[in-house]
């Protein structure tokens, strides 16, 4: 039918041109009357209303319907459905709005053909004849109708050629599946982590995915008891930390775990001090659980302890096994322990690496602010379109006018006079009836709610949802109209006067360049200071503030003050941003009708292109961040070529580490667990204040209790080739230590915006285990979204709104410091009954910050537990200034107020339910916790006191300070050497 009407049928003439555009916003009688005249007569404008009414709205809004009706049905999610009923609920208005405006247009050229020239005297106001305010009146009613016409059927186009284009993609395309692992063949098996928990379902079937319970907002309840047989209703109070406590088949509890905590090189460098002395306890460990800085290392443990998969030009391992053992991997003065300290600066040491590092940091803000400049340069191309053809506003007004001054007679001499080229100030004039609609929609709203305020007076019941929908819906019309009539021209206008201002006429958008210079330097220079101010406002012990990299009372930091300036630094970035996306915006919207016939079609070809073909984790700092690591911390044991011993770093090319089987655990050695954390925004999954839940990386299964778990040979044989390269031992390091990412849990704050922006980012997105169990049980689907090959525009989007699902294919894994930087929660869950906990994390004195944020998190996510009551241990004992002083007084005073009366104090842990932690033993409720804090004692190695004394920020050493030198790094080795042995004199009893 909208083809029909738009090949021109012979029997019916339209006016030509775009008069029936301008007819519609005419809204005096002289403006119409001109434009009929232009089109000819009445007669073609009124043959254009039957078209309209007969062909061109039934068209277009059974088109809408069918779009959007589509949609409601076979959209997966529940929110699109959603938001297709309300699109599909809209569509009418929109087609009543275009009715009743051509009602009125119909009536006003009634009107025009029996009195073509208007009257003969300017009559004025009331003074006019009633006709000719009939005709005024219906003409102003016709534009009332035509802004919220326009304001509706402009994004309801979009959102039905979006839903369309899904659609056929999705029907088109080979849908995604899960690829199961398994030997023996069978389809993918989904469990159910509560009904494992429960014992309704096995847990040793090995499943590939295990759902999670539901979240509040999912599911309806039933009335029928469900939990297996034993358990009755009375035991439901402690079900959620029964749950929220299930870990994947062969996880089982244990006697003995470890797990070390983030910081940095600093955590790295304490935690290889502190194993090399806990060997025998680590040694009959079960778990090693890392978070961030003590994942290096723990890492370094397992890679180190994994024979090599790559096979030499005869058929043998590339590199000879078995020559380092769980009892002497990482040993003091090992290759392996050397290896580290020459290259504890692993972000960049040589002039050539910090050039790489330079290039990646501007590789990535590139890509990010050429995909923002796209986006923004189309925006103003279709404004650009939009206004053209509709008389909302001039943008000629927004270009530079120019008046040539023409002397009417003869005169001895010309006076000096305005030259050809004076150039005269955009001016803003919106549309006259621009503010009556959007004053009528918003009065609408507020007698609806009224009306329904004084209907409910005495009743008991609230007003129905659909109620609330339909003011909501009303105010969201009249914002739409207030966008394309008000907002967006005085937006251009705004952007065009102030180019005059500063004497930037000219088109070719060398001002505009110059601003896109200033705005990708000054969100560089904000990022890094908003990421170093939050990394390095440390007190030092002694009650000084630490210098920028831990030197000096005079830095930068020192001198800024407190958290505000980062905040308002972080802002003052942003709002550049802004403006400067606002500016290419207005720009484009002016200038895009002069572009040559090649700009205007490259720019909207290659948006969607480059949106969909980008990998926006390739071009983030994670990659950067995962060599660089992985050029420290991957290295084994081998034979040189001269017959020697030494250490040999892994081939990153050629060896990319896959989690199974490089993350397997080693005979002797504990099952090393990366921890890290995935950004929901769903108050239901996440824990309270913390938009960010657990999600760990280890060889038999990745996951956590909110996203569910998957297989990890699972999950490798199903992510697509680019995302697979994420799934790696080397990757889950760098992941657990993405510490700079637009999604930061318990650190979250101003700067989340700036680095989803400036794309410098650790982060990176891997396969949600919640959406591979809904592709297991219910795919092949072709209405379901496909597993991305390549994170696309749309995810950086989605860190740049802070919206995160716990549906979508991906999720943006991060820092697991941004849940508990500890790993104690994580040990916790896996119940063993005697943890060892090192701490390097660099709490602020004089309290464990970090630890009462653990123990508070463990009992809100499971009940558990942890005191520190027994005699002679006591959490202040760890407080700098509580040791007895060391002698002389005078001379060490300074040293003796960072001095703690112990570094390890023991604790008691009781968990809510009696756990089998040992098969020969009986079920317990209670084990202990060995806490070990990075802190001074007076007891301490010689050479320790004497670099505490030099070195004030020790054992605190900022955490954005990775480039520690071998001082830097043997003292804090040592350091670790030294609580691991005052750790093992402490009896776990």
């Amino acid at each position: 039918m909208i083809l029909w009407y738009g090949a021109d049928p012979p029997f019916r003439a339209r006016p030509s041109g775009d008069g029936e555009l301008l007819l519609q916003f005419a809204a005096t009688a002289e403006g119409a009357r001109v434009i009929v005249k232009d089109g000819g007569e009445s007669k073609p404008f009124q043959d254009g209303l039957v078209l309209d009414w007969r062909w061109f709205i039934p068209g277009y809004g059974a088109a809408l319907a069918g779009a959007f009706g589509l949609g409601h049905l076979l959209l997966y999610r529940k929110s699109a459905r959603l938001w297709a009923r309300r699109a599909l609920i809209l569509t009418p208005v929109a087609v009543a709005a275009d009715c009743v405006e051509n009602i009125f247009l119909w009536k006003a050229l009634d009107r025009i053909k029996t009195d073509p020239d208007g009257p003969v005297l300017p009559w004025v106001g009331v003074l006019r004849p009633a006709a000719e305010r009939d005709l005024e009146r219906n003409l102003q009613w016709a534009t009332y109708f035509a802004q919220l016409k326009w304001a509706l059927v402009v994004p309801l186009v979009a959102a039905a050629v979006l839903i369309v284009v899904t659609l056929y993609c999705r029907r088109v395309l080979d849908p995604s599946v899960v690829l199961s692992a398994r030997k023996d063949g069978r389809p993918p098996l989904v469990a159910h982590a509560h009904r494992i928990r429960g014992g309704t379902e096995s847990q040793w079937s090995d499943p590939d995915v295990i759902l999670p319970p539901a979240a509040p907002h999912d599911w309806e309840p039933r009335p029928e008891w469900t939990a297996a047989k034993g358990q009755d209703p009375k035991a439901s109070a402690v079900t959620r930390w029964r749950t929220r406590a299930y870990q994947p088949p062969g996880r089982l509890p244990a006697e003995v775990g470890f797990c070390v905590s983030g910081g940095g090189i600093r955590s790295a460098s304490i935690t290889l001090g502190a194993l090399q002395a806990l060997r025998g306890q680590l040694l009959k460990a079960r778990y090693l659980v890392s978070v961030s800085g003590g994942g290096y290392t723990a890492g370094a443990f397992q890679l180190a302890l994994t024979d090599a998969r790559l096979k030499d030009a005869g058929g043998n391992p590339s590199v000879r096994p078995g020559l380092a053992e769980p009892a002497d991997a990482f040993a003091p003065g090992s290759p392996e322990e050397d290896h580290i300290r020459r290259h504890a600066k692993y972000l960049a040491d040589t002039p050539k690496e910090k050039l790489n590092a330079a290039g990646a940091v501007l590789r990535g803000m590139a890509v990010s602010f050429g995909m923002l400049a796209l986006v923004f340069a189309v925006a103003g191309q279709f404004l650009n379109a939009f206004y053209s053809r509709l008389p909302l506003t001039d943008l000629h007004r927004f270009t530079p006018q120019t008046k040539v001054f023409e002397p009417t007679c003869e005169i001895p001499e010309i006076p000096e006079c305005p030259g050809p080229a004076e150039v005269f100030l955009p001016s803003l004039e919106l549309y006259p009836n621009a503010w009556h609609p959007v004053l009528a929609l918003f009065g609408l709203a507020g007698l609806v709610s009224v009306g329904l305020a004084c209907a409910r007076a005495g009743k008991t019941k609230s007003r129905p949802a659909w109620l609330r929908s339909t003011v909501n819906a009303i105010v969201a019309m009249a914002l739409a109209v207030a966008l394309i009539s008000i907002v967006l021209p005085a937006v251009i206008w705004f952007f065009a006067w102030l180019a005059h201002q500063q004497g930037v006429v000219e088109n070719d958008g060398r001002g505009l360049s110059m601003l896109a210079a200033l705005t990708a330097a000054a969100t560089a220079l904000g990022t890094w200071f908003t990421a170093v101010h939050k990394t390095v406002k440390k007190l030092k012990p002694d009650g000084e503030k630490a210098g920028l990299f831990g030197k000096g009372n005079t830095s930068l930091v020192m001198q800024v003050g407190g958290g505000w300036v980062k905040a308002v630094v972080c802002w003052l970035v942003l709002l550049l941003v802004a403006f400067f996306c606002l500016a290419l915006m207005s720009w484009a919207a002016v200038y895009a009708g002069g572009w040559p016939a090649g700009w205007k079609w490259t720019v909207p070809i290659a948006l969607p292109v480059l949106a969909f073909a980008i990998d926006q984790t390739t071009f983030s700092l994670h990659p950067f961040y995962r060599q660089r690591l992985a050029s420290a911390f991957s290295v084994r044991r081998a034979v040189l070529k001269d017959g020697s011993v030494g250490a040999v770093p892994y081939d990153y090319n050629n060896e990319p580490t896959p989690l199974d089987p490089y993350a397997r655990q080693v005979k002797g050695f504990p099952q090393v667990i990366f921890a890290a954390s995935a950004a929901l925004s769903l108050r239901n999954r996440t824990a309270p204040g913390r938009p960010a839940v657990p999600f760990t990386f280890a060889s038999d299964y990745c996951g956590g209790p909110d996203t569910g778990w998957v297989r990890t040979d699972t999950l490798q044989k199903t992510a697509p080739a680019l995302i697979r390269r994420d799934l790696t031992v080397q990757s889950a390091v760098a992941v657990s230590g993405a510490a700079f990412a637009s999604a930061m849990g318990t650190q979250t704050m101003y700067m989340e915006r700036l680095l989803a922006l400036s794309n410098m980012r650790l982060g990176t997105w891997v396969p949600n285990p919640l959406y591979l169990a809904e592709l297991a049980k219910y795919g092949p689907n072709r209405t379901m979204p496909r597993l991305p090959r390549v994170r696309r525009l749309r995810y950086q989007l989605q860190e740049l709104v802070g919206r995160y699902s716990d549906t979508t294919p991906l999720l943006l894994c991060t820092d697991g410091g941004h849940f508990d930087n500890l790993g104690l929660v994580e040990m916790l869950r896996l119940r063993c009954r005697t943890i060892y906990v090192i701490d390097a994390s660099g709490d602020t004195p004089p309290l464990a910050t970090t630890l009462a944020q653990a123990v508070t998190l463990a009992y809100e996510d499971l009940g558990v537990t942890i005191t520190f009551e027994e005699r002679g241990q006591n959490l202040l004992d760890l407080v700098p200034g509580s040791a007895k002083p060391l002698p002389p007084e005078a001379p060490m005073a300074a040293l003796n107020a960072r001095f703690s009366a112990t570094c390890v104090v023991r604790g008691t842990i009781e968990y809510p339910e009696p756990e089998m932690f040992s098969p020969d033993a009986p079920a317990a409720t209670k084990g202990k916790i060995i806490y070990v804090k990075a802190s001074l004692t007076p007891d301490m190695p010689y050479e320790l006191l004497s670099y505490a004394l030099r070195e004030k920020a020790f054992p605190r050493q900022a955490t954005s300070d990775q480039w520690f030198d071998h001082a830097q790094f043997d003292a804090y080795r040592a350091l670790g050497h030294y609580l691991g042995t005052e750790a093992g004199k402490v009896h776990p009893g």
